[in-house]
């Protein structure tokens, strides 16, 4: 069952490795959380295959660290932070860490529930199973808690239909993933709430099993027509190399960006990664 991802974000560490077939991108990643608190980021651990033959098209482009990117792949939520397979790699020129614009992380995936519906402090709550395939060697899923507001009347009519004929329910997720941070009481230090992946819904598919549909109908629908037949794919244009003449070339320029991603990466280090050697290649 697909997860997929969009965001912006930074490049905080870049490094490749090549194979028989692929140059293998090992990024990580660094998106914004807050407008106000710098020190609120979440990692993700970014792989890209980029085909060593020229004549396969790619949407990678090649980045740089202090790169911001555009970023679309394959992911899983691992503890509090995500591992992701890019689709698709573009590179902003002129943006930095300080003018990321705050687009959150948006998602599209599918999932299983076997909850109905629950109503807590004015939303209406899920709890749905991801699975995505990354590798052999990686997590394959997560648990997404699900929630919108209990006036939406939209999704209500959804959200409150799940499960009631049924034991388990199939839906196509679409919203922004947030990560929430375990809650610990301040006198006994014992843990309140765990922490958890929360994505705020803004649409959502139920996927019915048990439906057969024949159609035999031949489709002729305009835009099905063959208008383009001659128009030739590309990949991704290379990009042409940064110069900076009086700072190290992988380091932002701007003052007001390095203090701020400074004080980012000291309250929240990297992510330690687990077998880095180990790299399954694309399905």
């Amino acid at each position: 069952m697909p997860a997929k991802l969009t965001t912006m974000c930074y490049v905080h560490d870049c490094t490749e490795k090549i194979t028989s077939e692929f140059i293998i991108r090992e990024i990580t990643a660094i998106s914004k959380v807050s407008a106000t608190d710098p020190t609120k980021i979440i990692y993700l651990r970014v792989k890209a295959f980029v085909p060593i033959n020229p004549e396969v098209d790619t949407n990678i482009e090649e980045v740089e660290n202090g790169d911001v990117i555009h970023l679309v792949g394959k992911f899983v939520a691992c503890e509090s932070w995500y591992m992701v397979t890019a689709t698709s790699i573009k590179v902003f020129g002129e943006i930095t860490f300080e003018t990321i614009p705050l687009i959150g992380i948006s998602i599209m995936a599918t999932g299983t529930t076997i909850q109905t519906v629950r109503n807590e402090n004015g939303y209406s709550i899920l709890e749905f199973e991801i699975e995505e395939y990354l590798g052999q060697t990686e997590p394959k899923n997560f648990k997404l808690e699900v929630k919108h507001q209990a006036i939406n009347k939209y999704l209500i009519g959804k959200t409150n239909t799940i499960n009631q004929n049924s034991r388990s329910t199939t839906a196509i997720l679409v919203g922004t993933i947030n990560y929430v941070p375990s809650v610990c009481d301040p006198l006994t230090t014992e843990e309140i709430s765990p922490s958890k992946f929360v994505l705020s819904l803004e649409d959502i598919s139920l996927i019915i099993n048990n439906r057969t549909t024949v159609n035999n109908q031949v489709t002729n629908a305009p835009w099905l027509n063959d208008r383009r037949s001659n128009r030739i794919s590309r990949g991704a244009t290379p990009r042409t190399r940064k110069r900076q003449n009086s700072t190290s070339p992988n380091q932002p320029t701007n003052l007001t960006t390095v203090n701020t991603l400074a004080t980012a990466l000291e309250a929240n280090p990297p992510p330690t990664i687990t077998n880095p050697s180990i790299i399954p290649l694309p399905e």
